[in-house]
């Protein structure tokens, strides 16, 4: 009969610390597929505009964590159109018939700045959009004045286009 020397503190140590590595890798793997589920189940959707997604299927009702930040419209033909209204993220869940929860989804607007020039003068703020020319923008964050004023022109142009006299109606 041979007898084997108790290994010493540091030997143990190392062997808990190796199984316990061993352990965690074995976790890995479904760690990385909750994080992938969760990076799949993101809608990125720019600043002051829309995205077309397809409506869940079973979907009966829709809510939306905040509609400041988006807005949900349901088309008939089973398409959601996600509007972008401020920069931040929410989220989206789609309910069926019952009431049990079928989809789940967070909502990333963001804001853009390629071809957008901001000009700071102290704490005030205005923004251009620069494609080509540059032309003010209706921009979150600007100050009063440049909103306001950039709200107002935009408004009087609408207002202009609609009273065109010779708006040619739409062929269907």
């Amino acid at each position: 009969m041979m007898l084997m020397p108790m290994p010493g503190r540091d030997v143990l140590r190392t062997a808990g610390l190796l199984a316990l590595a061993v352990l965690a890798c074995g976790f890995v793997p479904h760690a990385a597929l909750a994080e992938e589920k969760r990076a799949s189940d993101t809608i990125l959707v720019s600043l002051d505009q829309a995205k077309l997604v397809k409506l869940p299927a079973g979907a009966e009702t829709i809510v939306i964590g905040n509609p400041t930040i988006a807005d949900v419209a349901v088309q008939k033909n089973g398409v959601m159109v996600i509007t972008a209204r401020s920069a931040g993220r929410t989220n989206f869940i789609a309910l069926d018939s019952s009431g049990a929860i079928i989809s789940e989804s967070v909502i990333t607007v963001t804001n853009p700045t390629q071809g957008r020039v901001v000009v700071l003068r102290g704490t005030d703020q205005s923004t251009y959009d620069c494609a080509p020319l540059c032309l003010p923008t209706v921009t979150l964050g600007d100050d009063e004045k440049h909103f306001n004023r950039s709200i107002d022109q935009v408004s009087r142009r609408d207002g202009a286009t609609n009273q065109a006299p010779n708006a040619a109606p739409v062929k269907k």
